[in-house]
């Protein structure tokens, strides 16, 4: 994975809070400002598919995991890692905080729907 200067320095001083940052009594799901394709969101990968698919308006099956952060591990096929990107359907997900056993904080922004033609 890459390392950033952020982590360098929690290394050093411990945690240092960003917008990305969550604390344990904020909702599981948090707007955020919009990216370069459209709306994202701030989601705890700890977060049920059912409350994912209700505040995002996505279908993901809640057969095979019960967790959107379940979702991206099956998806990756791997324990997801700090800086992962990648697609599903219209989203772009990026995993902004993971540790050797799980994601916990996810990115997602909705990408435009195709265009037909």
């Amino acid at each position: 994975g890459v390392i950033t200067i952020e982590d360098v320095l929690e290394q050093i001083v411990g945690d240092i809070e960003d917008e990305y940052d969550f604390d344990e009594e904020e909702d599981n799901i948090l707007s955020v400002k919009d990216g370069e394709h459209g709306p994202r969101w701030r989601i705890k990968a700890l977060t049920e598919i059912e409350q994912f698919n209700d505040t995002l308006h996505t279908e993901f099956s809640d057969e095979d995991a019960d967790t959107i952060g379940g979702v991206v591990a099956k998806h990756l096929g791997r324990v997801p890692r700090k800086g992962d990107a990648f697609e599903i359907e219209n989203l772009r997900f990026e995993v902004l905080r993971a540790d050797a056993r799980q994601a916990h904080v996810l990115l997602v922004e909705k990408l435009p729907a195709p265009v037909a033609e």
